[in-house]
């Protein structure tokens, strides 16, 4: 006597599924059970027909790769017991190992337990950079953020738990709705609601579940959204060389310590290849050599080898022995010990930079406005402008050539295009 069964319990990794496993009996032997492939919630799960509740989740796909599977062992035990054949249970279990039946699962997981997953996961995703630790934290917050406001829209929207929502749901219309619910929230705050952004990591995540072949993902849904998906075009920050001049000049008398720390922070930036904010507070001694600055940016994957100016050799010998441990300039202190406190630090401390820079401006009446980014799209400019090869600028200031020519070329040589197309045309 001879029984193929499909047993159903709690998974331990994600208690709200089922693990389901084929059980091999054969009278004189002890049960062996198999692992299926095949999941879904477990309360969907009806033990005593073996299968998944009609009207579930794909249930009837699901019922029919059961049904298949266990038919397929179920043959090739009637064919052993014709031959007369003395056959094991676990003989029977690994009988179909070769043909990887495995082929034909289904994976299924909830929207909400795959961003709870990349949540998690970026969470406790550490990278090295420059020699120090780096979390991905702030990245964790956006999934756990992007899960809040989703678990909100179809409550409102639909009066349904998001929990309940599978990739197959977010379809066309799904996007359309959640598109405009964004923008009346925007519309109430005064404000654009974070609408590209919260789209565009809506998307990320229905990508990688597309890697990880999920069931029901559409990525071709998101067409639909046209320009509300697509980032800005964004345009150089730039200002002239004679405002950074001004600036450079100014009587650092009228400022004080901490505001001329700011300025300090400003030019070093400039005079570097235009440092990102966040490079130039995590500067540390070592990655300073005799005649350039070699570091990994932090927010993107790339290494920038600005070349070490008098200037910048100036400010540097202003601030040595200040800074906390190896770092350069004065920014953190024993406090910050993680990188959602550095994080911060640099946030609150790029706002008070820029409240000195418009107070420097307004003392110089200069019109423009000046912020901290200002530093990075200015040392481009001002090297392009100057016939420099974009390639050695990328190289500098740790951006691709492509980057170079999009962003900054375009923008800085905007004027002599138009007079020379005057001259064409």
């Amino acid at each position: 006597m001879y029984t193929i069964n499909i047993k159903g319990k709690s998974n331990p990794k994600d208690r709200k599924m089922v693990k389901l496993e084929m059980i091999f009996f054969k009278s004189g032997y002890a049960r062996v059970p198999k692992v299926l492939e095949v999941t879904g919630l477990l309360k969907d799960w009806d033990a005593k027909s073996q299968s998944f509740r009609v009207g579930s989740f794909e249930a009837t796909t699901k019922n029919k790769i059961l049904f298949d599977l266990r038919t397929q062992y179920l043959h090739i035990a009637d064919k052993w017991e014709a031959e007369e054949r003395n056959w094991s249970p676990v003989q029977l279990a690994h009988a179909l190992d070769e043909v990887k039946t495995i082929k034909s699962e289904v994976k299924v997981k909830s929207v909400q337990q795959m961003i709870e997953f990349l949540e998690a996961k970026f969470r406790e995703k550490k990278k090295v950079k420059n020699g120090q630790i780096v979390d991905s934290t702030t990245n964790a917050k956006r999934y756990k953020y992007l899960l809040r406001v989703l678990q909100q829209f179809t409550k409102e929207k639909y009066n349904k738990a998001f929990s309940t929502y599978f990739f197959a749901d977010i379809n066309e219309q799904f996007l359309l709705d959640f598109s405009f619910w964004i923008k009346e929230q925007g519309i109430r705050n005064g404000n654009k609601g974070g609408l590209t952004h919260k789209l565009r990591l809506l998307r990320a995540v229905c990508n990688y579940a597309r890697k990880q072949e999920m069931y029901g993902v559409d990525m071709e849904a998101f067409a639909c959204l046209g320009d509300d998906i697509r980032w800005p075009e964004t345009t150089s920050k730039a200002v002239s060389g004679k405002v950074i001049e001004k600036i450079a000049n100014v009587d650092r008398t009228l400022f004080t310590a901490k505001e001329n720390l700011h300025l300090d922070l400003f030019l070093f930036s400039y005079y570097t290849g235009g440092m990102a904010n966040v490079d130039v507070c995590n500067l540390t001694w070592d990655l300073i050599q005799k005649d350039c600055i070699i570091y990994e940016r932090i927010k993107f994957p790339k290494t920038a080898k600005p070349i070490l100016l008098q200037k910048a050799r100036e400010i540097l010998n202003k601030y040595k022995g200040k800074g906390y441990e190896n770092y350069v300039f004065p920014v953190f202190t024993h406090k910050h010990t993680t990188t959602t406190k550095k994080t911060c630090r640099v946030k609150q401390l790029s706002t008070r930079l820029s409240n000195t820079l418009t107070k420097a401006c307004k003392m110089l009446r200069i019109r423009e406005n000046v912020t901290w980014y200002s530093a990075r799209g200015s040392f481009i400019s001002k090297m392009v402008d100057a016939g420099n090869n974009p390639y050695v600028v990328a190289e500098m200031a740790g951006n691709s050539p492509l980057t170079i020519y999009k962003h900054y070329y375009k923008n800085t040589k905007r004027e002599e295009i138009k007079r020379e197309m005057e001259s064409i045309f």
